[in-house]
């Protein structure tokens, strides 16, 4: 009973704040002249492809806002002329409204007439290779040895890779889940099934996979796999062998290998967003992702933030990166601004500055941050500390180049 009065109490206080607390401003919207001003463009010089590779990468929306210590997973996204959009505005929007973290996504194009060259060279039902891939060693050493020590010395990523695959090259996901146990922590093959590839021996992937998990016991990996139905409907065995799959790896429990596998109703390449969807929810749990952050509020002095620090370094431990907390909107209404302003509404004020001190600990470039603060000290009527937070507003959102720096500007004139 007295958590649903405190829940109460805390939507009821969001509702009277719509003055004090300017909404309008909630989103951190660049200013460029480019569509995608988040999306970069590098040429890599291969020497395990013998050829020059372009790689794009798309940041996250706070990149130009979190410290130096702040690092992101990467998601690589094979397939890259017809997915990398796709992927990037998925996870974009995703982790804008919390239902994932923000992360770091790169895509390897293919060349033209060269995109069957990554998948292992596969056997025909005689045993006999076909006359499409085998170079999918040479693309591990791509992008083992030369693209992710380019990303780590580009941007600050963290160690925790997602690989994405499309058939052929999700074929290719499924090779380097065995072959490069330690390259990609999760997994998502899509219209992936099981086959056998020359230079396998005896084994086809499955099997291989199922060999990884048994001689890799220190990492824990995501391994998604998705077929559409009418894939299924010609070929039931596929079904009978993630069934296998599952079974065998079960046994393992989820501190070594997490498993899903998808039948979507869709045809062939239109099954790919639903499935790439799927794919990242079962990575990161929006559950996990998207907590209620009024549950975190109590009365008791100073356990609030206690609360957001324990969820937060939790999940955090769980992956092995940074798990943010949001500090401003981003089309969701869970965020620490929305609670600084119940407690500053309610004078609870070493309350209030406590929670935009540790938004500020992630996000220390943020001209939110630094104009929420500007509000709890012109609260207080200690007006030359609120003036010297609306300057830091106005200098970080020119920085940013940050759409919103009117907006400080007018709120520090006034």
């Amino acid at each position: 009973m007295r958590n649903l009065v405190l829940s109460l109490l805390f939507l009821g206080c969001f509702s009277n704040l719509s003055v004090q607390a300017n909404e309008s401003h909630d989103v951190f919207i660049p200013s460029s002249n480019q569509s995608f001003s988040h999306v970069f463009r590098h040429n890599i010089d291969s020497k395990a492809l013998k050829s020059e590779r372009v790689i794009d990468v798309a940041l996250p929306a706070s990149y130009t806002e979190t410290g130096a210590d702040i690092k992101y997973p990467v998601i690589i996204v094979l397939d890259g002329e017809l997915l990398f959009h796709s992927v990037s505005g998925i996870v974009q929007l995703q982790a804008m409204n919390s239902q994932m973290p923000e992360a770091i996504v790169v895509s390897i194009p293919n060349e033209p007439d060269a995109r069957r060259d990554i998948t292992p060279k596969p056997l025909n039902k005689k045993g006999e290779p076909l006359w499409f891939g085998g170079q999918q060693d040479k693309y591990l050493s791509f992008i083992k040895d030369e693209l992710f020590p380019f990303l780590k010395a580009q941007y600050r990523v963290a160690d925790f890779n997602i690989l994405i695959g499309l058939s052929p090259t999700a074929n290719f996901a499924l090779h380097s889940f065995w072959k490069q146990p330690d390259l990609f922590s999760a997994y998502i093959a899509i219209n992936g099934a099981n086959f056998k590839a020359d230079g396998y021996g005896d084994q086809d992937v499955f099997q291989k996979i199922l060999a990884s998990v048994e001689e890799n016991k220190a990492n824990k990996r995501y391994l998604y796999i998705s077929m559409t139905q009418g894939g299924v409907t010609r070929n039931p065995h596929i079904l009978d062998t993630y069934r296998k799959l599952e079974k065998e790896l079960t046994p393992f429990g989820e501190n070594r290998v997490s498993f899903k596998s998808d039948i979507i109703d869709k045809t062939s390449y239109a099954a790919t967003l639903p499935a790439i969807m799927s794919g990242l929810e079962f990575v990161f749990p929006s559950d996990d992702w998207d907590p209620s952050y009024r549950d975190f509020v109590v009365a008791k002095p100073n356990q609030t933030l206690t609360n957001i620090k324990n969820y937060f370094d939790e999940l955090s431990a769980k992956y092995g990166f940074p798990a943010l907390p949001k500090g401003e909107r981003y089309y969701n209404r869970n965020r620490l601004k929305r609670i600084a302003y119940v407690f500053i509404q309610e004078r609870r004020y070493d309350e209030a500055e406590a929670i935009i001190t540790y938004w500020q600990s992630f996000y220390p470039k943020s001209a939110n941050a630094q104009d929420t603060m500007a509000d709890l000290y012109a609260a207080k009527g200690e007006l030359a500390k609120a003036t010297a937070y609306r300057e830091k507003a106005v200098e970080f959102a020119k920085a940013n180049a940050d759409k919103r720096e009117g907006i400080f500007e007018e709120a520090l004139q006034r």
